[in-house]
């Protein structure tokens, strides 16, 4: 380890905690700003003659490494984390440090080819994301059928079909918010049955229009002792702060933390209308609530103030029926490639294994 919290060229940052996934994996300082310091929730393990960098830097990302962070890992509710001893104890293969930089540099090659493609399957998956959103958005602000159009009051809509009403949120369906009961009392979060919406679900929201289950789950007690309440199922939730604009329908009843607003439909709001209009109409008016670079929670005042286009309840079922119908090609499409991205991320993590424990004669292959 790094004896001094000055960096220097050649050291391997690696965090002490944060997402289990990512626990123990290094990165190569550089040297592009000098001097530089770093804290001390960051590890700097700078290798010795007998350890070549890049080959610390894969190792890392090799099973046996990876095995070894999540076997030794201490773990809270949500995070992990390690220290100075077992960063220091972690096994190291005992392989020639010419042999060493072969497999760097064979890694180095092999590994940029998988991260093209992946970059660029990235990019048709972002690509086909604007386009379902593109269409999803005019469908949802035009109707189903041909009709005179008039200027929208709405600052995320230009154009709306004249026979359409443009009214309060609050007007036509009730707005709730959750709450985090005490995490202090344990009995309220182990064993219970009654599913909880937090931060951690919202990255399950991005491609689901229902959300059926939840990383965490109350009980009754803790429903009972708190200001969350148990919302029917239906409901449409909302991200209100960090990824703002998340959203999703519960499939069944659940309760929310205070970082989402939820709305339970009236009966002349359909929640697979509202859900449409909150995934991809409404995205530019969520990003309007963040302030360069800082995100800032949208208060209550905010949702209240929530204004939408209503169509006749008939139209909104149309509305939706047809957008399944329209952008399915588009979700399968984004499914294989996004398969295809996880698959090239395996292989990419295979490799690295196979060449690091020497499974892969580096010589045969660079002949």
């Amino acid at each position: 380890m790094a004896n001094t919290v000055m960096l220097r060229r050649g050291d391997v940052l690696m965090t002490e905690g944060g997402d289990i996934d990512k626990l123990g994996r290094g990165a190569r300082w550089g040297g592009s700003v000098s001097p530089m310091l770093h804290q001390n929730h960051v590890f700097a393990v700078r290798p010795g003659d007998d350890l070549d960098t890049a080959f610390l830097v894969y190792w890392l990302e090799a099973r046996v490494a990876r095995d070894y962070f999540l076997t030794t890992a201490r773990r809270s509710t949500n995070l992990a984390s390690t220290n100075k001893w077992t960063v220091g104890n972690l096994p190291l293969p005992h392989t020639p440090i010419d042999e060493q930089r072969a497999i760097a540099d064979f890694l180095d090659r092999e590994t940029a080819r998988i991260d093209t493609l992946i970059k660029e399957q990235q990019r048709l998956v972002e690509l086909l994301r604007r386009r379902r959103s593109a269409i999803r958005t005019e469908r949802a602000l035009r109707g189903t059928r041909a009709t005179e159009t008039v200027a929208s009051i709405l600052p995320w809509a230009d154009q709306l079909p004249a026979d359409w009403e443009v009214v309060p949120l609050t007007s036509v369906a009730r707005l709730e918010s959750g709450h985090t009961p005490s995490r202090t009392r344990e009995d309220w979060w182990q064993d219970c049955y009654i599913p909880w919406i937090s931060l951690n679900d919202v990255g399950a929201m991005r491609e689901s229009k229902y959300l059926e289950c939840t990383t965490h789950q109350l009980s009754d007690e803790g429903i009972a002792n708190s200001s969350a309440r148990l919302l029917p199922s239906d409901t449409v939730v909302l991200s209100r702060d960090a990824t703002v604009g998340r959203t999703s329908i519960m499939r069944i009843p659940m309760a929310t933390s205070q970082h989402f607003a939820a709305w339970i439909c009236g009966p002349r709001l359909d929640p697979e209308y509202l859900w449409t209009l909150f995934t991809d109409a409404m995205q530019p008016y969520f990003a309007s609530f963040q302030n360069g670079s800082t995100i800032r929670t949208i208060g209550m005042d905010d949702l209240k103030a929530f204004r939408i286009p209503l169509p006749p309840l008939d139209e909104q079922r149309l509305i939706v029926a047809h957008l399944d119908t329209q952008t399915a090609k588009i979700d399968t499409l984004i499914a294989e490639t996004e398969k295809f991205i996880e698959l090239s991320r395996e292989r990419r993590s295979e490799l690295i294994t196979a060449a690091v424990t020497g499974q892969i004669d580096i010589r045969q292959e660079v002949a």
